[in-house]
């Protein structure tokens, strides 16, 4: 997944009446970035959301498996996918609890989902940089708590470590350039 290395970004668009979301699909499509699919309805959201969904758009009130259950069952299931919540429903007090990164009130036009769903991407990508950020630099730091410096200098593997680490913060950097405070409370929020 990513939005700056060439890879597709697989989009879930999930809504109860299937001309919504084949509409917004369509929009998609326009942008080589995304490679939409179409779920209409909670059931079918939940049979098709894995671990290489990227990003879902959800509508909210759908009979029978609404989107907040579906919202609830990716979370639960521990898919770390971006979710915008694409919906006619207008937010109220009861939004505080629901683990959506963004909120979009119908009608939304072409732009504004192409606009949200990149965004929705990049925290993605940087939700991800970051974590393996973390990971790299415990493991630079742990090297360079245990192994003398002429042990560190010698080492192959701990080079490699190290331009892995400068690579991947660079991309973080990258991402953070691209965002927006607001993004960036969301992503540290579910990181």
């Amino acid at each position: 997944m990513g939005t700056g290395t060439g890879e597709t970004v697989s989009v879930l668009v999930v809504d109860d009446e299937r001309d919504v979301a084949e509409t917004y699909a369509g929009h998609l499509s326009t942008d080589e970035t995304f490679e939409p699919t179409v779920a209409a309805g909670g059931q079918e959201a939940v049979a098709a959301v894995d671990e290489d969904v990227d990003v879902v758009l959800l509508d909210r009130r759908m009979p029978g498996f609404s989107g907040d259950d579906v919202l609830r069952h990716v979370r639960d299931a521990g898919y770390d996918c971006a979710v915008g919540m694409v919906t006619a429903v207008s937010p109220d007090e009861d939004v505080v609890s629901l683990p959506f990164d963004t909120y979009l009130v119908k009608p939304v036009h072409h732009e504004e989902l192409l606009e949200v769903t990149h965004t929705l991407a990049r925290l993605r990508t940087y939700e991800d940089a970051v974590r393996e950020e973390f990971t790299l630099a415990r493991k630079c730091a742990l090297l360079s708590e245990h192994l003398s410096p002429s042990e560190l200098a010698d080492s192959e593997a701990y080079d490699r470590l190290r331009e892995r680490y400068e690579a991947v913060a660079d991309e973080t950097d990258a991402a953070l350039d691209e965002m927006d405070v607001g993004d960036i409370r969301r992503t540290l929020g579910r990181i």
